[in-house]
């Protein structure tokens, strides 16, 4: 693994953080996207990005290796996934901000604390459904306009007052697979690579 450098983010720290921030973007768009037209495939989502979206994270994270990649991946996907919601916006923040003061407190050294780091920044996947339980209607909707009656109708029978716990669950569990995933992977291919 490359050296530990806490100086300031440097230009070339930026555009990996930016890379690799849109290549997880596009990949949870896709496996969200995809799974949309079934309810029950929608509601696993946080699960599912996880599980494939763990080693995008960690790449970043471990190649830059200073204060700011999670964060700029967290905002970047506040901005495309929180449909303009401000209270899922600072959510889906503070949990990037989570996942980069436990890197820190692991001196950007610590294997347990970059994987630690991706579940807790996972459970950022369970905020867009924070709609479901603040603006129920309006979510809906949208799922109507989308999706059709037959889909928005199946979707409401999944809406239980208790839904957005279990999302946090699902985003935990998705956290938890997608950093035992990317540990192996990056151990397995990238680390004798040299690129991390």
């Amino acid at each position: 693994m490359s050296e530990v450098n806490n100086k300031k983010l440097r230009t070339k720290d930026l555009i990996y953080a930016g890379a690799f921030g849109a290549l997880y973007i596009v990949l949870m768009l896709i496996l969200v996207m995809s799974s949309g037209m079934v309810p029950i495939l929608y509601i696993l989502a946080p699960i599912t990005v996880g599980v494939f979206c763990g080693t995008v994270y960690e790449l970043c994270v471990l190649k830059v290796r200073k204060f700011g990649p999670a964060l700029i991946m967290g905002l970047l996907f506040a901005l495309v996934a929180c449909n303009g919601a401000w209270y899922c916006f600072v959510t889906a923040t503070a949990c990037a901000l989570l996942a980069e003061l436990i890197i820190f407190l692991g001196k950007y050294k610590s294997k347990f604390m970059y994987l630690l780091s991706f579940v807790v920044f996972n459970i950022n996947m369970s905020c867009p459904y924070m709609i479901m339980t603040f603006n129920r209607d309006g979510f809906m909707t949208r799922a109507r306009d989308y999706y059709g009656e037959e889909y928005a109708n199946g979707l409401s029978k999944l809406m239980t007052p208790w839904i957005w716990y279990a999302l946090v669950g699902f985003a935990i569990i998705g956290g938890i697979l997608g950093a035992l995933i990317a540990s192996k992977l990056i151990k397995k291919h990238f680390t004798k690579a040299g690129i991390v």
